[in-house]
């Protein structure tokens, strides 16, 4: 997914305006999460863990997010990031459907521009097909997320500690693909190691104009237990993109995750070389922490640094902010992002790197 965008407030008005924008944005979000309360009162519906259609076997839920920003480099923004629908089916035998729709954007009051749609999209996240063999072996076809480390898989805004993603997670590799995957838990040395084996060839399903699909792609991700508090996982993919086909790419990547009386450590590390040269190679790593403060507020700390292929400087990048968990589906967001620059040359272009405040408000129903 593309970086989040936000409605912009007019170059004219004063702190103590964009102050009120925010201040309605988070009442907006606190009274939706009162009425999802109510509902769940009223009925079976449990938020976070979307809807049980009636004599069906599905199930509708997704997420919603929305935030203000003052990005050195973009300017002042306020407004919905997206709206993202899940649709579940589950019969009685071993095939699963999912799919998820995201509205991007979809309406944006932009500084110098006022009122406009032109940056809404509506995206094919994922649509794909499980064949449930075994727990040792299942079988995927469709659109998915990418398995490479940890974030880009649970990506959804509710789900992560902070509004921006770490870079190496948005432009080291697609995000998605449209192909086929084998999946599973094997038993090994002792314990349970989940893995994943994909390919991708083709044309992606409804690709994002912002992003670069691969034309093909082939890969696997490894996720081993460490005790009962640490994970370790292993990606490797190969693959080519749109922007470049005929460049052939080798990515490595390492992810670690850590969990203790609510303290987290979260990092990744990639390493991709191009058969191109040493001038295409692209690396990084994030290092994050989520440290709770009482019970419900953490402090987040991120530290990054990434090397993007071509000329582009490599961008070091620190990140503090806050989150707090308003229920276990609602969270609010709020951190200070500073780079030593903050764009980068990628295949699609000049890109921005965060720069500056960021603030969100996120939903799971």
């Amino acid at each position: 997914m593309a970086q989040s965008v936000f409605f912009h407030p007019g170059g004219d008005m004063f702190p103590i305006n964009r102050i009120r924008f925010f201040l309605g944005l988070l009442l907006l979000g606190l009274q939706v999460t009162a009425w999802a309360e109510d509902l769940e009162q009223a009925s079976s519906y449990e938020l976070g863990k979307g809807w049980q259609v009636p004599g069906t076997g599905f199930n509708l839920g997704g997420y919603a997010s929305g935030g203000f920003e003052d990005d050195h480099s973009k300017g002042w923004a306020l407004g919905m990031d997206d709206l993202s629908l899940f649709v579940r089916w589950e019969g009685e035998g071993k095939l699963r459907l999912f799919s998820e729709f995201d509205l991007e954007a979809p309406v944006t009051l932009q500084e110098g521009s006022g009122l406009t749609t032109k940056n809404a999209y509506l995206a094919l996240e994922r649509l794909y097909m499980d064949y449930l063999y075994s727990d040792k072996l299942n079988f995927r076809g469709g659109k998915y997320l990418t398995p490479i480390g940890r974030w880009n898989l649970l990506h959804a805004a509710p789900l992560v500690w902070t509004t921006t993603r770490p870079l190496i997670t948005e432009y080291a590799f697609p995000t998605n693909a449209t192909g086929a995957m084998a999946y599973g838990t094997l038993p090994l040395f002792g314990t349970e190691i989940d893995y994943s084996v994909y390919t991708a060839i083709g044309n992606d399903w409804r690709p994002n104009p912002k992003l670069d699909p691969f034309s093909e792609a082939k890969g696997l991700h490894f996720n081993v237990p460490l005790g009962r508090a640490g994970q370790f996982g292993v990606s490797y993919a190969n693959f080519e993109q749109k922007s470049s086909i005929g460049e052939h790419k080798n990515l490595v990547g390492l992810d670690y995750y850590w969990e203790h009386n609510r303290y987290e450590i979260t990092s990744e590390a990639v390493y991709r070389s191009s058969d191109e040269g040493s001038s295409q190679k692209e690396q990084g790593i994030f290092v994050q922490a989520a440290i709770p403060l009482t019970q419900r507020l953490y402090g987040i700390a991120r530290y990054e640094v990434y090397d993007p292929a071509g000329s582009s400087p490599t961008v070091n990048l620190w990140l503090a902010g806050l989150a707090l968990r308003v229920a276990p589906s609602v969270l609010l967001k709020a951190e200070y992002s500073h780079p030593n620059h903050n764009t980068i040359q990628s295949s699609n272009g000049t890109n921005n790197v965060p720069d500056g405040l960021f603030t969100s408000f996120a939903i799971m129903f």
